[in-house]
C-alpha cells in the first residue's frame, strides 16, 4: 500500500485514531478493475480512477473534489451518529481492547467524571464508582467480548460521585468488521426504580404473607383443577392435617358428600362468571371424621387473563351454629310460653266478657252498673284481642296457622270491610272514601284471615288520624290486585318505615304516646299476606299520613303456598 496517495493515507489514519470509526469500514483497492473505491456502509464511492495505457504502468489520477466531498459526508455523517450516542438514555461506553475511547453523556451525568478524565484510559480508572465485585464482572464481560464470546447480562451498582447509588443491569456487544472484533459496546440500562418497585413489592407480599399466616380464619388457594396449592397454619390446624399432607391434593375431598356437590357447583360459578361468592356454608370432616361446619368466601385470580385458580377464606362456625341453636331452642320455648299462657288467659275472658254482654242487655240492670260494665266491656274486649293476637303470633312462629283456601268475591270483601270500620271512622268525625271498580277479579284467600289484615289496618289509620280522612282503594293491575288503606294521619318516621312489620315493634308517635298497642298487628298481617303469595309495604311521611298497600295475584295467576 505504499503506492497510495496522501488523502487515502490520511484517511486511514483517521480511521485508525478512531475519528471515523463510527462511519468508515473499509479502504481498498479493487485490482482487478480500474477504479479505486472508498467502500462505507452507505455504499462504495469512487475516489479516484487509475486509466490503463495499453500494459504499461498505471499512472494515479486523483479526483480532490470528490475525495472532499466523501470527507465532508462522513464528518456530517459522523456527526450526526455522535449525537445520537449522545442522546441515547442509556449508559454507553465505547472500547477497543480495555482502552475508552468513548463514552456518552448519560454515563457522565451519573458517573459525575470528566470525559478527559476517562477516555484513552484503561476500564480500571473506572474503580473508584465501582466495588471491587462489580469491577470484576465488568472486566469479566469485557475479556470475553474481546474473544468474541456473548456474556451473561449482569447487575452493577454505580456509585456516583455525588454520593448517589443506582443499579444499573449491564450488557456487552462486540464490533465486528470482516469478522476482526474492532471494539465493545458496554451498555447499562438503569433499574433503580425497577429494583425499588421489586423490594417494595417483596415487602407487600411479605406483609399480606405475615398476615394470611396469623390470620384465624384458613387461607387456602385452589387451582383450576379444584387442588390446593397452599394453606394457612389455621387450615391446617382446622383439618388436624400437617400442609405436606394436604398441598396438591383436592379440596372436596375433605367436604362432607352434602358438601362436594354444593362446592363443584359453587367452583364452576366462580370460573364461568369471574365473580366471588361470600358466605357459603359447608361441611369439612377433619383427620379425626369429625364433621366441622365452616363458612367459606370465595374469589377467583388470574394469571395473564387467565383463570388461575380461587383463594378461600375458611371460617369455623361450630361456636355460632351452638349458640344459633340455642337461640332456636329459646325461641321455641318462647313460642311455647306465649301459646300457654295466650290459652290461659283467654279461658277466664272469655266467660267475663259473656257475663258483662249479659249485664249491659239486662233491662234491670242501673245506669250506673250499666256504665261500669261497658268500661270493663271495652277492657275484656281489649284483653281478649291481644290474647287472640299472641296466639296468632305463635301459631305464625310454628306453622300450626291453619288457612281455608276458596274463591273469594275481591268487590264483596272490600264493601263489607268498608261496612264494618264506618261507625268506628265517622265515631271520630272522619270521612271514609271508597275507590273500588265493580269489575276487580276473584282472588283465592282466606275469608276470615284477609278480612282480618283489612281490619288491622283500618284500626290503625283509626288510632293515628285525628282529623281528614281514610280511603279504601282498590285497583286491577298487570297480573295481581293492590289494595291501599290511606290516612291523613300523624304519619310514620322515614327511618322506622322498614322495622314496622318487625314483631313486638312500635313506631315513635309522640311525647305523650296515648295509642296503646302491641307491636303485632302489622306483623300477622305481613305474615297473612305473605302465605297468600302477596306483598304488603306502607309510604308516608310526617304530618301527612301513611298510606300501606297490599298485592296479591289474580286467580288465575295464584300459585298455593298453604301451609296446614
Amino acid at each position: 500500500m505504499k503506492d497510495e496517495p496522501d488523502i487515502i493515507k490520511e484517511l486511514r489514519q483517521q480511521e485508525k485514531l478512531g475519528i471515523l470509526k463510527s462511519r468508515l469500514v473499509n479502504i481498498f483497492d479493487i485490482n482487478e478493475g480500474q477504479t479505486t473505491l472508498f467502500q462505507t456502509s452507505s455504499g462504495t464511492i469512487n475516489v479516484f480512477e487509475k486509466p490503463v495505457k495499453d500494459d504499461k504502468k498505471r499512472s494515479d489520477t486523483i479526483d480532490i473534489s470528490k475525495v472532499k466531498n466523501i470527507e465532508n459526508r462522513l464528518i456530517e455523517s459522523d456527526e450526526k451518529y455522535k449525537n445520537i450516542f449522545n442522546e441515547i438514555s442509556d449508559l454507553l461506553i465505547y472500547l477497543e481492547n480495555d482502552i475508552i475511547l468513548d463514552i456518552n453523556e448519560k454515563a457522565l451525568e451519573i458517573i459525575g467524571l470528566k470525559k478527559e478524565k476517562i477516555v484513552n484510559k484503561s476500564f480500571s480508572v473506572l474503580n473508584e464508582i465501582f466495588s471491587e465485585i462489580d469491577m470484576k464482572k465488568h472486566l469479566d464481560a469485557i475479556k470475553y467480548a474481546n474473544k468474541g464470546v456473548k456474556h451473561p447480562d449482569y447487575e452493577s451498582i454505580i456509585n456516583s460521585k455525588v454520593g448517589t447509588q443506582h443499579r444499573y443491569l449491564f450488557s456487552t456487544d462486540c464490533i465486528k468488521s470482516k469478522n476482526e472484533i474492532k471494539g465493545i459496546i458496554i451498555r447499562g440500562r438503569d433499574i433503580t426504580k425497577r429494583q425499588k418497585a421489586w423490594e417494595e413489592l417483596v415487602k407487600l407480599e411479605e406483609k399480606y404473607r405475615i398476615l394470611t399466616e396469623t390470620s384465624a380464619d384458613g387461607v387456602i388457594t385452589i387451582d383450576p383443577l379444584g387442588r390446593l396449592t397452599y394453606a394457612n397454619p389455621s387450615f391446617e390446624k382446622l383439618l388436624k392435617r400437617k400442609k405436606s399432607k394436604i398441598l396438591a391434593t383436592l379440596f372436596r375431598d375433605y367436604l362432607s358428600e352434602d358438601s362436594v356437590y354444593f362446592f363443584q357447583q359453587i367452583f364452576i360459578n366462580v370460573r364461568q362468571k369471574d365473580e366471588k361468592i361470600e358466605n357459603i356454608e359447608l361441611e369439612l370432616i377433619d383427620n379425626d371424621d369429625i364433621a366441622v361446619p365452616i363458612e367459606v368466601n370465595i374469589a377467583p385470580f388470574k394469571k395473564n387473563q387467565q383463570f388461575a385458580g380461587m383463594v378461600c377464606t375458611i371460617r369455623d362456625i361450630t361456636e355460632r351454629r351452638k349458640i344459633e341453636d340455642e337461640l332456636k331452642k329459646s325461641e321455641k320455648l318462647k313460642t311455647e310460653f306465649m301459646n300457654i299462657a295466650a290459652h290461659e288467659l283467654k279461658s277466664p275472658v272469655t266467660p267475663i266478657k259473656g257475663y258483662l254482654d249479659l249485664i249491659i242487655s239486662d233491662k234491670d240492670t242501673s245506669e250506673k252498673v250499666r256504665n261500669w260494665a261497658k268500661v270493663s266491656l271495652r277492657n275484656s274486649e281489649r284483653l281478649l284481642n291481644l290474647v287472640n293476637d299472641i296466639l296468632d303470633v305463635s301459631r305464625l312462629d310454628t306453622d300450626t296457622m291453619r288457612f281455608e283456601m276458596e274463591k273469594i268475591d275481591t268487590v264483596k270483601i272490600l264493601d263489607e270491610i268498608a261496612e264494618d270500620m264506618r261507625p268506628a271512622i265517622e265515631s271520630k268525625n272522619l270521612k271514609l272514601e271508597t275507590k273500588i271498580p265493580r269489575d276487580l277479579p276473584k282472588i283465592m284467600g282466606d275469608k276470615n284471615r284477609l278480612p282480618q289484615v283489612l281490619k288491622n289496618l283500618f284500626v290503625n289509620a283509626i288510632k293515628f288520624t285525628d282529623t281528614g280522612s281514610i280511603t279504601l282503594e282498590a285497583e286491577k293491575r298487570e297480573n295481581h290486585i293492590q289494595i291501599s288503606i290511606k290516612d291523613t294521619g300523624i304519619g310514620i318516621p322515614k327511618d322506622e318505615l322498614k322495622k314496622i312489620f318487625n314483631k313486638f315493634y312500635q313506631a315513635y308517635t309522640g311525647d305523650d304516646r296515648k295509642n296503646e298497642g302491641t307491636g303485632l298487628g302489622l306483623f300477622i298481617s305481613k305474615e297473612i299476606i305473605q302465605r297468600h303469595n302477596g306483598q304488603i309495604w306502607v309510604e308516608s311521611e310526617i304530618g301527612k299520613g301513611s298510606n300501606f298497600f297490599i298485592k296479591i295475584p289474580y286467580l288465575h295467576q295464584m300459585v298455593f303456598n298453604i301451609k296446614e
